[in-house]
């Protein structure tokens, strides 16, 4: 099942309120949502046969800096056997607060939503949002099947293919966005490698040297 919805917000919000009720045998569901100015609520019916979810959020520009991807969590938790999750962001710029200005910042925890099932997630436009950071480092610490981790810090509409073009040359880049890659790559090294568990590959993705280091 796919929802999407290009002239109002809330998609994911009004997702979790209630498809549970209307489509309780869903074992897929794709989101598209252009803005979400309320954070993901905690789900009050469970996705009980769900095993593929996959959200992508398009900002034009950047996406609202007041949506906190770590709200994630409480979806995650109403999906019990859930399997593989994908998160698209895609902006041109990053809002957010970084979890890199603040070094003294404590990263939020949410110990008791465990994932029992999830075994592959990818992060495609992952960026150096602090709540982003802790969704994934979330994801590390309390899914428990979890076998692989992909974080790409490229935004979606670039890393579907990287050479897109005759040319074999990758998309444009703005120089904001390769700038917050490479803060991306760095929170990813300060707080994400040291708590990757023996039994989960981590795969970080980063932009293209040749096509983008003039870009900077």
């Amino acid at each position: 099942m796919e929802m999407r919805c290009s002239t109002q917000c809330n998609t994911i919000y009004n997702a979790c309120a209630n498809l549970p009720s209307i489509v309780p045998n869903i074992e897929t569901l794709s989101i598209s949502s252009v803005s979400e100015v309320v954070n993901t609520p905690i789900v009050p019916v469970k996705f009980l046969h769900l095993k593929y979810l996959s959200i992508s959020l398009e900002g034009n520009g950047a996406f609202s800096p007041d949506y906190d991807y770590f709200s994630l969590v409480s979806l995650l938790d109403a999906c019990p056997v859930l399997e593989t999750f994908n998160l698209f962001v895609s902006q041109d710029r990053m809002k957010h607060d970084s979890v890199l200005g603040d070094p003294s910042s404590r990263l939020r925890q949410m110990p008791e939503y465990r994932h029992d099932n999830i075994k592959n997630v990818k992060i495609i436009g992952f960026c150096s949002a602090k709540s982003m950071v802790e969704l994934a480092c979330h994801i590390l610490e309390n899914a428990t099947s979890l076998e692989c981790l992909t974080l790409d810090t490229i935004r979606a509409v670039f890393s579907i293919d990287r050479h897109i073009h005759k040319t074999g040359e990758c998309g444009h880049i703005g120089r904001h966005m390769i700038r917050e890659a490479r803060k991306a790559l760095l929170a990813v090294k300060r707080y994400i490698v040291g708590i990757v568990p023996s039994t989960v590959k981590l795969n970080v993705l980063e932009p293209c040297k040749l096509c983008h280091a003039l870009a900077v």
